[in-house]
């Protein structure tokens, strides 16, 4: 389990050796920052994924069907809620970040770019905590390393294809 909880870092690290590729060093700047502020943010709703494994634990040694279901249900709801906050707060979350780490010109653009897109799968990155944390509850882990596996290669030929190919 811990290979998928290497995710978020992960694309990040994708996302940086892609844009590495393209020989510009305030992309690769903005990206690095970026991904540091992305890695930063997300930790902060950690406890989605540890407390619905928690909670379905409990459920499932209950033997409490219909109280796992509604944990995955609520976990799902919160993340929907906490990732449309964040990409609510995009820009203040961004300005402070940025005020605190610093950057040329050219790197604090590069960040907003890379910022700009990535923030708006927030909702889906923190569902996928909470679906990791409810199969890990369920003692699935093994599902949750596959799925795991299964979103970083798309990311990594989505990553591919949209900045090499169509560059």
């Amino acid at each position: 389990m811990t290979l998928a909880y290497m995710s978020t870092p992960l694309v990040g690290a994708v996302n940086l050796g892609v844009v590495g590729q393209l020989g510009e060093p305030a992309l690769v700047g903005g990206v690095s920052i970026g991904a540091l502020v992305f890695d930063i943010v997300f930790a902060a709703f950690g406890f989605l994924r540890a407390g619905t494994t928690g909670f379905v634990a409990q459920a499932l040694g209950a033997g409490n069907r219909l109280e796992m279901s509604a944990t995955l249900y609520r976990a799902l709801i919160a993340a929907l809620a906490l990732g449309l906050a964040v990409v609510a707060l995009a820009g203040p979350i961004l300005d402070a970040a940025l005020a605190l780490i610093g950057g040329s010109e050219a790197v604090k653009a590069s960040t907003t770019g890379y910022w700009q897109v990535r923030v708006l799968a927030t909702p889906f990155a923190l569902a996928n905590y909470a679906i990791l944390g409810w199969l890990i509850g369920i003692g699935r882990a093994g599902y949750g390393l596959f799925l795991q596996t299964v979103l970083n290669g798309v990311n990594i030929v989505l990553s591919l294809v949209l900045v090499l190919e169509l560059d």
